[in-house]
């Protein structure tokens, strides 16, 4: 019998790998953006697949066939009656695999205990570090300098005044969150410090790298599955001031690839870099969506450089989310998460909603 896909929400995830153990409990904002948005992963799934929602699977049922989704709804309660199941959460922790444990699903359709800590290690921001390295090898040349490891308070002290401007990163955290920016060289931010010892108190390092005259944010969307990579796409989108993602541009891949291929002539080399160094790094080890974010960068003579591998997501992103809308919707146009946007809904209303602007 064909397992059926059945996909998950949990945005939450890389604080439950931050928390490294299987009895999590997020943090209510993170709760409420789950709930909100628990029918986002449906615009990424096959027809007949299904999707997991809190309660009240028959009202979930009638927004998804409105929107012309092929997709089931199904409450926790739901799961054990299913028959054999590829559970697809947003990303993979212990914490996941113990709850899915709790709503009946069977051992036989979770990964083991082993083979998420192994994924863990991965997701650990330690690993573009050797992305770095192994990027550079491919290319021939070192685009960006790499990020350090710091694990002392008088680490960080010396990285910040020798790199003002720098960002400091908790080594697990998502969607800009757990991110620093060291303004000047933090001297006179007694916040940083207290910031600082707090994450390596908790997490045991932070990742430093030096700051960048930012120009374009975007990712190339992979999928590694038995040892291999395969691109699903590609995103270009913005963060706020605290670096969190703000929204996304909902186009085809030519169309993102040309835009991107404008301002930086070289950037289908370097994905294919890119690419190569997953194979060798990620792909044997894991297998599942990943995202490298990258970012363009305005040099001290005006030209344009690549940082090819800011943030290495081993689970799903909203740049995924995006490039689905594109390629399988055939939609266009912005991608936010902001019910007071006017636009098209992707989610039932809430405090959170996705909403679609479309391209006049």
């Amino acid at each position: 019998m064909e397992r059926q896909d059945v996909y998950i929400f949990n945005p939450e995830n890389d604080l439950a790998l931050a928390h490294g153990g299987e009895n999590y409990t997020a943090p209510p904002q993170a709760r409420r953006l789950r709930r909100d948005l628990q029918l986002l992963p449906a615009w990424l799934a096959r027809p007949g697949s299904a999707v997991v929602v809190d309660d009240d699977a028959q009202l979930a049922q009638q927004w998804l066939a409105g929107q012309g989704l092929q997709v089931d709804a199904v409450t926790p309660a739901g799961i054990a009656s299913l028959g054999p199941c590829r559970f697809i959460p947003w990303g993979w922790s212990r914490a996941m695999r113990r709850t899915l444990e709790k709503w009946g699903a069977s051992d036989d359709d979770l990964p083991g205990l082993a083979q998420l800590d192994a994924w863990r290690a991965l997701a650990h921001r330690r690993s573009t570090i050797s992305m770095h390295h192994a990027i550079a090898r491919e290319l021939g040349f070192t685009p960006v300098t790499a990020p350090v490891e710091l694990h002392s308070l008088d680490d960080v002290r010396h990285f910040a005044r020798e790199h003002a401007g720098c960002y400091l990163k908790m080594p697990f955290s998502g969607s800009g969150r757990g991110v620093y920016h060291v303004l000047a060289d933090g001297s006179n931010d007694p916040h940083l410090w207290q910031w600082a010892e707090g994450a390596l108190h908790r997490q045991g390092s932070l990742m430093a790298e030096q700051g960048l005259d930012r120009t374009l944010d975007c990712a190339v969307e992979l999928h590694c599955r038995e040892s291999r990579v395969a691109v699903t796409g590609l995103s270009v989108f913005s963060t706020d001031r605290h670096c969190q993602y703000a929204g996304g541009r909902v186009d085809t891949y030519q169309r993102l690839l040309a835009l991107i291929e404008e301002k930086y002539p070289s950037f289908g080399h370097v994905m294919e870099a890119v690419t190569r160094a997953a194979t060798h790094l990620i792909a044997p080890h894991y297998t599942g969506p990943l995202g490298v974010d990258m970012l363009l960068y305005r040099r001290d003579d005006g030209t344009t450089g690549i940082n090819p591998c800011v943030e290495l997501n081993l689970r799903h992103t909203m740049g995924m989310v995006t490039a689905a809308l594109a390629a399988r919707h055939g939609m266009r146009g912005t991608f936010v998460l902001n019910a007071d946007t006017p636009g098209r809904p992707l989610t039932p209303p809430g405090t959170h909603q996705a909403v679609l602007t479309p391209t006049l």
